[in-house]
């Protein structure tokens, strides 16, 4: 017989590289509503954390809080180059778009989360006050109530998404964040906790120090304060590292805030250069993404200006279109937009303020597509659990028994004229 040579037909890459599955989280995070999602969550945090600390905390003199009220409070793509989409200097070519799309692009999820990130690294600045403390505290559990929601509805996105190749209704995912808020808000919250626990024993030492003799004594214990600083450092950096996966268990496993802690910190620390490396590529496919948004962006603002241009004099143009910061003066005062234009200056700004919001809301929303992402691949990698596997909240079955009716022999039937309805088990015939 001769030989059957096979052919090789298809290459199955997601089996060869698994990891290309982060390559679909660009698509997941430009959809219309997750941006949106990321854009509104960014917006609401910042005007969280500028109620509390200008209004809440109004009058303390904290020199962290004053900080916070120059440059904390602003909003991220207004107060960061890598974000800003300037609306005041639009490209006059094609050229001159591109390279400023490209500007920023690997500072710029840095950035987001320093930012993300700050009200819980500020609390341990040594300036900062009792007040100014519990004014970041708060700053702190605002952020991560928000986020519960908005980001356990753009990972719940995802996870669908990544899974099952499914784009779910908006109602339905914040439905299901809504539901979980407790698990989301309560996971970080759990893990600061116990980080507070041992920082207490030691301030309850630091106390005790005053005294010369338990001075004395604390030095000669003083491994033991080192062992609880290495606990708190455990604790603390794992939560810095791994607290996007904390939403990302939620969303997949349908699980509660033990479970998501208990996750993140086995999958951070396990496999730590695996995680490294899943960040690493995802936040190259990220900048890609990152890109796109800002050349649109750029573009929407510079196409609309140049339109507008043909159809209005040079003067108002420049006053009123163009967005750009009049210095403030007696010499100067006058170049400004007064009066009716002024407002319109100050609108249109507006709007453009928040098309470039969307850049930073971009960015957002992929950091909490790509952890779900990195999530499979970790569980995928510890747990040897299949990619597809994801929770169903759909609590509704899909079929039920056709309905029946007892003839006049007591016998059950089957009634042909009324279709079986989803859920009818007929228990009660």
């Amino acid at each position: 017989m001769p030989d059957q040579q096979g052919k090789l037909r298809e290459i199955a890459w997601n089996e060869i590289c698994p990891w290309l599955i982060l390559t679909r989280c660009v698509r997941i995070a430009l959809l219309i509503r997750v941006l949106m999602l990321g854009t509104v969550g960014l917006i609401v945090v910042t005007a969280g954390w500028t109620v509390i600390t200008f209004f809440v905390f109004d009058g303390i003199d904290d020199p962290v809080l004053n900080k916070w009220r120059t440059t904390g409070c602003q909003w991220v793509w207004q107060n960061s180059t890598d974000f800003t989409v300037s609306a005041s200097q639009t490209p006059e070519s094609a050229g001159e778009l591109f390279k400023t799309a490209m500007a920023g692009l690997t500072e710029a999820p840095i950035e987001l989360w320093n930012h993300l990130t700050r009200p819980f690294v500020d609390l341990f600045d040594k300036d900062l006050t009792l007040p100014g403390f519990f004014c970041l505290l708060l700053c702190g559990v605002w952020e991560i109530i928000v986020w519960g929601l908005v980001g356990g509805a753009i990972t719940r996105i995802a996870a669908l998404s990544l899974t099952r190749s499914e784009i779910p209704d908006l109602r339905q995912v914040i439905r299901f964040a809504w539901g979980s808020l407790v698990s989301y808000s309560l996971a970080p919250l759990m893990v600061m906790a116990a980080a507070a626990l041992f920082a207490i024993q030691l301030v309850v030492l630091g106390l005790g120090m005053q005294w010369d003799w338990l001075a004395l004594i604390a030095a000669v214990l003083w491994p033991l304060v080192l062992v609880y600083g290495l606990f708190m450092a455990l604790i603390l950096l794992g939560l810095l590292v791994g607290w996007p996966l904390m939403w990302a268990t939620i969303s997949v496993e349908g699980t509660d805030a033990f479970d998501a802690v208990s996750r993140s910190y086995a999958y951070t620390y396990q496999r730590p250069l695996r995680l490294i490396w899943y960040v690493f590529f995802a936040g190259l496919i990220g900048t890609f993404g990152m890109f796109v948004v800002k050349a649109f962006a750029l573009a929407t603002i510079g196409l609309g200006d140049w339109a507008v241009s043909f159809g209005l004099d040079q003067e108002t143009m420049a006053q009123v279109v163009v967005q750009r910061d009049f210095p403030v003066g007696d010499g100067d005062q006058a170049a400004g937009p007064k009066g009716v234009l002024q407002t319109a200056h100050q609108v249109i700004g507006f709007w453009k303020s928040m098309l470039t919001a969307v850049a930073a809301g971009y960015q957002a929303s992929f950091l909490w597509v790509s952890a779900v992402g990195i999530y499979l691949l970790l569980r995928r990698d510890i747990d040897a659990a299949e990619v597809d596997e994801v929770f169903d909240d759909d609590d509704e079955p899909d079929f039920g028994m056709p309905p029946l009716e007892v003839d006049e022999m007591n016998i059950p039937e089957v009634v042909v004229d009324r279709p079986a309805e989803a859920g009818d088990t007929n228990l009660d015939n």
